[in-house]
């Protein structure tokens, strides 16, 4: 038999399937483990880069043309060194920083920061978004999001000046309550001109500041930890970094049950956001809290319908917590825990509510549902508030707080200006008699358009659910 004739035998046999389908294993492993590599390197790199941004923020913080609120680490003599960064920029940049245009340059270097963070952040996540979701789902990839996050975290901890007063109210509330024993909700900073936390209060110091329940629990649970200026503001921006944290394991979980091909994509969507990171580890926002509950109530009511065997997309099963009952309830409750840190919560009860209700096939059954879900949703908010209400005061203090007239903290203020601009180039225009307000008049139309076009699309959500 010729050598020809025998190979032509041997690809005919089982010995060479055989041998095919080990080689196409071998290769698909090393492809594998070389996107796996590549991955790693290439997150490692646009961390470092995203890191560098972060370190940059650092320096430019205390620019006096950025005109960001002071805080106790850029004051206190002993943490001097968090303003390094900063000086050496300065001397790295002396004649442009201090020269008569500091104001643009601080600004413009400021632009630099955010759209370097934010177009890195956008490229890990196309990256991310085309790789094969299955062999990235390993816990170890979230460990290494968390560390990363972690990094990014301590970095902006010892930001020394921020870009908002708001964990200097909290700190004020919760002293209010644990320092002095007062009413929080119906007590101004400036009652308490002695309080060495009152130098760094500047948009809440005239007027009481409305927190939810819980909120002012835990504020004035970690206010009283200690007297140092440092430390708490520290323990502020560190429990929401932790609470960031937390959110990013919930993500993960989430995702684990209802996608497990996008929990890297998922979770590194949120880790990495940096809004999310300047605003909580930053700034000290408390709104971390208010995500963890929400995503806590959210993972319970995944958990709750695996257990009841409906497909949720979960390929790899999950501990049992307990009957779907107990998770249902215990979703709800989490729920209004979530209400009780941040009353804005209430506007998504109707939606969560209609959600889990919406497959009833009787309106009798539907209706005892939602009533049954709305009382457990309400129990924990009402029951934690019990301490804090004072009868009329406290139910206008909470009301007089909805601010409807004023629209700094709104992103519809961008439109504010144009519209008064274009109401009073009418109003001289056509000669309307000076009784007549178009600034006012301009703003209840941006008001009621505003608030026309929200009420849209929460309709629009309704159906969607």
């Amino acid at each position: 038999m010729s050598q020809k004739e025998e190979y032509a035998g041997i690809r005919r046999g089982k010995g060479w399937t055989s041998l095919t389908t080990t080689g196409q294993t071998v290769i698909k492993s090393v492809i594998k483990q070389r996107t796996w590599q590549q991955t790693l390197l290439l997150l490692f790199i646009l961390a470092c880069i995203c890191e560098f941004f972060y370190l940059l923020l650092l320096a430019l913080s205390p620019l006096p043309g950025l005109h960001l609120s002071s805080s106790p680490l850029a004051q206190n003599p002993a943490w001097s060194w968090t303003l390094l960064p900063s000086r050496l920029l300065t001397s790295a940049l002396g004649p442009l920083i201090n020269s008569s245009s500091q104001r643009l340059i601080s600004s413009l270097l400021l632009v630099i920061m955010l759209t370097g963070v934010t177009g890195t952040y956008a490229i890990a996540i196309a990256y991310v978004l085309h790789l094969p979701g299955k062999d990235y789902s390993r816990r170890g990839w979230l460990l290494l999001l968390l560390g990363w996050v972690l990094l990014f975290g301590l970095t902006l901890l010892f930001q020394p000046m921020l870009f908002s007063d708001d964990v200097f109210t909290y700190i004020f509330s919760g002293r209010i309550l644990s320092i002095y024993g007062a009413d929080p909700l119906n007590t101004a900073p400036i009652q308490f001109p002695h309080d060495p936390y009152l130098h760094w209060v500047i948009s809440g110091r005239d007027t009481p500041n409305i927190f939810g329940p819980l909120w002012l629990c835990i504020a004035s649970l970690l206010a009283a930890i200690s007297n140092s200026t440092v430390v708490t503001l520290l323990l502020f921006k560190g429990v929401a970094l932790l609470a960031h944290m937390l959110n990013c394991v919930l993500v993960w979980a989430i995702l684990g049950r209802i996608a497990p091909e996008r929990r890297l994509f998922g979770t590194l969507l949120y880790a990495w956001n940096p809004l999310a990171l300047i605003e909580l580890a930053g700034s000290g926002h408390n709104e971390g809290i208010l995500l963890s509950l929400l995503l806590l109530a959210t993972w319970l009511y995944v958990i709750q319908f695996d257990e009841q065997g409906q497909k949720t997309g979960n390929q790899g099963g999950g501990v049992s917590l307990g009957p779907p009952w107990i998770l249902e309830v215990g979703s709800l409750i989490v729920f209004g825990l979530a209400i009780s840190a941040n009353l804005i919560t209430l506007l998504l009860v109707p939606l969560y509510i209609w959600f889990d209700v919406r497959a009833e096939e009787s309106i009798p059954q539907a209706l005892l549902s939602c009533c049954w879900r709305t009382l457990v949703i309400l129990v924990p908010p009402l029951v934690i508030s019990l301490p804090f209400w004072r009868g009329a005061s406290t139910f206008f203090a909470i009301t007089s707080a909805m601010d409807m007239e004023h629209f700094v903290h709104a992103p519809v203020a961008t439109l504010a200006g144009p519209i008064r601009g274009l109401f009073q180039a009418a109003a001289n225009y056509w000669h309307i008699p000076e009784i007549v307000q178009p600034v006012a008049a301009a703003d209840v139309m941006l008001r009621a358009s505003a608030t026309f076009i929200f009420a849209l699309i929460y309709i629009h959500l309704f159906g969607q659910v």
